[in-house]
């Protein structure tokens, strides 16, 4: 019988943020991102709180938090549960993964280059379910018309999280 997911609260310079994981073996189960009062949005009865001590969990918390710090990051894929997804959901993160940092891509581009052209909502619903963003980029994907369109962390985090990468790059 495998164990609950914990989770674990750590700050970054955008605000705290939290992940999710598993242990034996080790699986990230969700990031989410930074906003105030984080411990809220967590108060579900099947995690208990993490002293944030196991190995892995520390790779990722540290990714997370050189990202918020201006730095590129490479997908940890040795820590994502990909498993859990189609094999077409699979096609659009990793896709979502490749696009550089500081730039930006379509929905419908994205649905392109995973070989489902004209499936943009598909993409769109990917990325509205995404798991893990910042390892997986969905905010660097926008609407055909350069607007930012839709993001889990709000429009303003994902305006930020632009800025920073423009800055950077």
């Amino acid at each position: 019988m495998q164990a609950s997911p914990t989770w674990h609260i750590f700050d970054t310079l955008f605000g705290p943020a939290a992940i999710s994981f598993s242990i034996n073996p080790f699986r990230l189960h969700e990031l989410k991102l930074p906003r105030p009062a984080i411990e809220k949005s967590l108060a579900t009865g099947d995690m208990e709180p993490s002293a944030g001590s196991h190995p892995l969990l520390k790779e990722a918390v540290a990714l997370v938090k050189k990202y918020f710090q201006g730095q590129k990051i490479d997908s940890p894929w040795h820590l994502l549960d990909m498993g859990r997804f189609s094999t077409m959901q699979q096609r659009v993160y990793l896709q979502v993964a490749g696009i550089p940092y500081g730039q930006v891509s379509t929905y419908g581009q994205v649905a392109q280059k995973a070989g489902c052209p004209g499936a943009a909502r598909f993409v769109g619903n990917c990325m509205a379910k995404n798991p893990y963003p910042v390892f997986i980029p969905c905010h660097r994907v926008i609407r055909s018309d350069g607007k930012l369109g839709g993001f889990g962390g709000g429009i303003r985090l994902k305006r930020r999280m632009l800025e920073l990468e423009k800055a950077v790059s």
